[in-house]
């Protein structure tokens, strides 16, 4: 279906004024509660009263406005609409009229090729031949979707497959996923592993400010020159983070936020991935410095000759920061003189400031001055780039960078400007390109002074577990993806306080697909594990590992065999380290010799299990029996855990474990989902939570088999047959999940995010509700068996593992 299937006639010049930007109300007799894209079409006639009225309001001739209004019966433009409004007491423009409804449009395209179209008045719907030309050439001349087809993260890997490949198994190489909590030291572990220097290499980058969303790639190849590839976030996908800082901006703003907190919130993402400062240098604070805008003392030192001067503020990026500021200022003091709410008791649960916010955010998103504050901090950022001084820089057709490629015997000079991509340093501000950076990889000789042997691995360090407060409940989709791709998992954990929420959901998630065998832990900050009964190294181990009981215990009660599996992994992949944030070198003095020794002995440990070649585990010829219905069942059983989270979490219903999220939260992910970059807001994640529930009922599902086909198998291997069924099921669940509940419901993710005004946030959650999750995953009901589409899909894709591992289902 098309994306765009509804048209709406006018009259000359009105089709030519809305076509080419200069109308963006019409003016009507009634009302529509459709919101969206609308094909422009302009009709037969020509309005005189529009005539008259188009060229007063454009400055141009009316003989101008009729000789440039030369279409009839065709389709010259798309526009959202993206509001409508009675007239009364309302700021919608010049273009409004009084006593007239105001259909208020925005993001509207110019088609570059009218397209004919028949012989039709008001709102219509096209034909789907129709539709199709009209959206073909509206994705041409928008670039809808140029993002993920050119620079954004679905095609990026692919594009450092082609400038920079992975090194394969075959080759001797391991890939190694290593994950972490915000401050457990898994970048400083990558760091250790790679040998780099930490006071005047620093790299990857090491800092407790939160960067993009980018993993780092790097293959430690044995020798040869050092190489980079870099691919980066596409244009579209920054605006949008643009455009939410606007508003953040805008918010600040109408809740009263001193100076600097609205400054900040123009160039920082209030997500911190985006901390577009990085890249255009910080604004000078307003008003008089005080105190706080001293240098603090325990900033990093400087690097030598980049140091003078970076600190300061930048002239042009205040300029610019203050001058957007002023420009959002007027525009919420604006829309706020004309906006007012008028409502019956019980019709909406927000409060009447909440209501105005939320209208507020509407019409700052579509305004002008959204736009031309964007466009400009877009052309800042890209001209960024020129300040390149090596490497080959690769951009899209419109100019946009996609990708970098560099190659250095200098291993210093290397890193130096590797950095650019890489850090968050302060010193640096102004020169930083990492926030747009979505995917680095790096080859080179790298080894640490301490390791006994050569490794060939190629480690992959991304964002830290944790980093979005609550994003514990379910693995993203893009992490879960990489559990399956990888050799080996690391999980870096802090000793002091093991076993917190998000390492234990990996732990869950990697048990229940069948990629538990692959977990090595590294607990790090060791050294720091004191107490008055933990008097030998034994001791302070005991202490660290007791943390897991508790942890192991919820595990078996929900997952079963899945305990086991973990409990062998920490009795036989276990390594304890501290004072990693220092170089260790066997010949180097360390102000604690015996604990830097230790260390070393347990790196050396670690990385010798990384890099050995993985045995094969022989089971006996008996395969597990399943049957279809307990299947479905177990499908229903995920499908019904599905409904009633989500259903508590918009507000429906009431559940004491599931805090219903806030309106603005939930509205913030249907723009997510519609955009398209990606598939999750904070810790609202659709697509991972169904995918999770229906991993662990799969799981538990899998541990009980009608019966085998020879006699039953002993424990251990029951556990690798059934990891063996998972993994190769799991995997095709990914996809699977994404379809439903992200890709192919897209217009309607567009839809919920639309709603506005009073009872809004009831009608945006029904249509996710009813209009996604339902059509999606069917609620299970007692009176039937679940049989649907989606248990369909479930079962076809058991049948291609069975099929792929020599299963029976009966």
């Amino acid at each position: 279906m098309s994306e765009i299937s509804w048209a709406l006639t006018v009259p000359q010049p009105a089709a030519w004024a809305i076509a080419h930007g200069h109308q963006d109300v019409y003016d009507r007799s009634y009302s529509t509660e459709r919101r969206g894209l609308l094909a422009i079409c302009a009709g037969e006639s020509t309005d005189e009263v529009l005539l008259r009225r188009t060229a007063e309001l454009t400055g141009l001739p009316q003989e101008e406005v009729i000789a440039a209004c030369t279409g009839r019966n065709e389709i010259v433009a798309v526009a959202r609409l993206v509001d409508v409004c009675d007239g009364r007491s309302c700021t919608c423009g010049p273009w409004a009229g009084r006593r007239f409804v105001h259909w208020r449009l925005a993001d509207t395209v110019l088609l570059p090729d009218p397209v004919p179209a028949p012989r039709a008045l008001g709102i219509w719907r096209m034909q789907p031949v129709l539709a199709g030309e009209v959206e073909e050439q509206w994705r041409a001349a928008s670039g809808a979707g140029r993002s993920r087809a050119v620079g954004g993260r679905r095609d990026s890997a692919a594009l450092r497959d082609e400038l920079l490949p992975l090194p394969s198994t075959a080759e001797g190489y391991r890939r190694v996923l290593l994950l972490g909590t915000t401050g457990a030291g898994k970048t400083t572990a990558v760091r250790q592993l790679l040998g780099t220097d930490p006071a005047t290499e620093r790299f990857p980058s090491t800092s407790a400010a939160k960067t993009t969303v980018a993993d780092t790639e790097i293959i430690m190849s044995g020798g040869g020159r050092y190489h980079a590839a870099v691919t980066f976030a596409g244009r579209d996908e920054i605006a949008g983070h643009l455009r939410d800082n606007v508003w953040e901006t805008a918010k600040a703003v109408f809740e009263r936020r001193p100076p600097d907190v609205v400054q900040d919130k123009l160039l920082d993402h209030v997500s911190q991935r985006f901390r577009f400062s990085h890249v255009l240098g910080r604004a000078a604070p307003p008003g008089p410095a005080g105190p706080d805008d001293d240098v603090d003392e325990f900033e990093d030192e400087a690097d030598g000759d980049e140091a003078p001067g970076v600190r300061a503020a930048d002239p042009a990026t205040t300029e610019l920061v203050r001058s957007a500021v002023q420009a959002v200022r007027a525009v919420v003091a604006g829309e706020l003189a004309g906006l007012s709410v008028r409502r019956a008791p019980g019709d909406d649960d927000r409060t009447d400031e909440e209501i105005v916010e939320d209208e507020l955010e509407n019409r700052v998103r579509r305004s002008a001055v959204c736009e031309r504050i964007v466009e400009t901090l877009l052309a800042e950022i890209a001209a960024r780039f020129d300040l390149l001084e090596a490497g080959d820089l690769h951009r899209d057709g419109d100019g946009w960078p996609v990708s970098w490629t560099w190659d250095s015997g200098d291993r210093a000079e290397f890193l130096r400007v590797v950095t650019r991509f890489s850090s968050n340093r302060a010193a640096l501000f102004g020169r930083l390109l990492t926030p747009l950076v979505d995917g680095i990889r790096v080859r080179g000789p790298f080894r640490p002074l301490w390791a006994e042997r050569e490794a060939r691995l190629v480690l992959i360090d991304g964002e830290g577990l944790g980093h979005i407060p609550g994003s514990v409940a379910a693995v993203s989709t893009r992490l879960r993806r990489r559990l399956d791709e990888v050799d080996a998992i690391v999980l870096v954990d802090n000793a002091q306080q093991p076993m917190q929420a998000a390492p234990v959901a990996v732990m869950r998630t990697a048990a229940a697909t069948g990629n538990g065998e692959k977990l090595h832990f590294l607990f790090t900050h060791f050294d720091l594990v004191t107490g008055d009964n933990l008097h030998t190294v034994a001791d302070r181990k005991r202490h660290v590992l007791a943390s897991a009981e508790n942890v192991l215990n919820e595990i078996r009660e929900e997952l079963g065999i899945a305990e086991r599996v973990l409990r062998r992994r920490l009795d036989e992949a276990r390594h304890f380290v501290g004072g990693i944030e220092r170089a260790l070198a066997p010949d180097r003095a360390d102000p604690r010799p015996k604990a830097a020794a230790r260390t070393m002995r347990e790196l050396n440990a670690l990385l010798d299990a990384l890099t050995a070649d993985p045995v094969p585990v022989e089971t006996g010829p008996s395969r597990p029996v399943y049957r279809t219905a307990d299947l479905t069942e177990a499908v229903a059983e995920a499908a019904r855990g599905f409904h009633g989270q989500w259903r508590a979490t918009l507000g429906l219903a009431h559940d004491p474990r599931v805090p219903k999220r806030h309106w603005a939260s939930v509205k913030a992910l249907t723009r997510r989902l519609a955009e398209g970059h990606t598939d999750e807001y904070q810790d609202l994640r659709p697509a991972a939570s169904l995918r999770t529930m229906l991993e662990d009922a799969v799981y538990r599902m899998l541990q009980r088999p009608v019966r085998w086909t020879g006699p039953e198998p002993d424990a251990e291997d029951q556990e690798v047959v059934v990891g063996d069924v998972s993994g190769a099921l799991t995997r095709r669940l990914i996809g699977l999940v994404d379809r439903l509940v992200t890709e192919e419901p897209r217009p309607i993710w567009k839809r919920a995010y639309e709603e506005h005004g009073k009872g809004s946030t009831v009608r945006r959650a029904h249509l996710v509700l009813d209009g996604i999750y339902a059509e999606a995953v069917p609620f299970p009901t007692n009176r039937t068996a679940y049989e649907n589409s989606f248990s369909d899909a479930v079962a076809a894709a058991f049948k291609e593992a069975a099929a792929e591992l020599d299963l029976a289902l009966e």
